[in-house]
């Protein structure tokens, strides 16, 4: 018998070794790379970004993976509160609506994808090959629970309004300031260690 305590130590401590699995795997690296470039290719993607930059926006976008882990016990499912996001800025109409036309037209791509199903598979292969993982996983199976393990990918998407001119924003820094309002301290530290970047559309 695992106490609620207990199970929602071996969570945290699952989704940390997930997420150390996959920071070290090359190859969802890449296939997020690929998906990531999909959505910019995407038509409905390109309108959407270029309708928000004639209207002076900004529009920053990097893809996010994030593992949820959960555990089905008999008495329901057991599952960590959803990690702090970045709260979003208040934008104005229709910015806010081109916005979420931005975010919808991410969305398809991803769910219509065909490189959602390898991450998923090299997801699984990944996290499933970390010993710390496998023998959390286990002692949870061992007692009559079943773990399920859930990829959120979200396409991240965040538009600025340009209140500061351009030209002061490249190459000076303030790019990065900006990203660092936008995402949350556990996004950051996965984009980082993955070596992937947050760019401007």
């Amino acid at each position: 018998m695992i106490d609620d305590k207990t199970m929602r130590s071996m969570l945290e401590n699952m989704e940390s070794a997930a997420e150390e699995a996959l920071r070290d795997d090359r190859a969802f690296y890449e296939a997020l790379q690929s998906l990531k470039s999909e959505i910019d290719r995407d038509p409905r993607v390109q309108s959407a970004v270029k309708n928000l930059r004639d209207r002076g926006s900004r529009v920053f976008s990097a893809l996010i993976p994030h593992i949820k882990i959960r555990i089905r016990t008999h008495d329901g499912v057991v599952a960590l509160p959803s990690k702090e996001q970045a709260s979003p800025a208040t934008l104005v109409e229709p910015v806010a609506h081109l916005t979420q036309e931005l975010k919808s037209a991410a969305s398809a791509v991803i769910m219509r994808g065909h490189v959602r199903e390898e991450l998923d598979s090299i997801m699984n292969h990944a996290i499933c090959a970390n010993m710390r993982f496998e023998g959390i996983a286990s002692e949870i199976e061992r007692a009559g629970h079943e773990v399920v393990i859930c990829l959120d990918l979200s396409a991240y998407a965040e538009v600025r309004g340009s209140s500061h001119p351009i030209r002061n924003l490249r190459g000076s820094g303030n790019s990065n300031q900006l990203l660092n309002g936008m995402l949350s301290g556990q996004d950051l530290k996965f984009l980082k260690a993955m070596g992937i970047k947050a760019v401007e559309n």
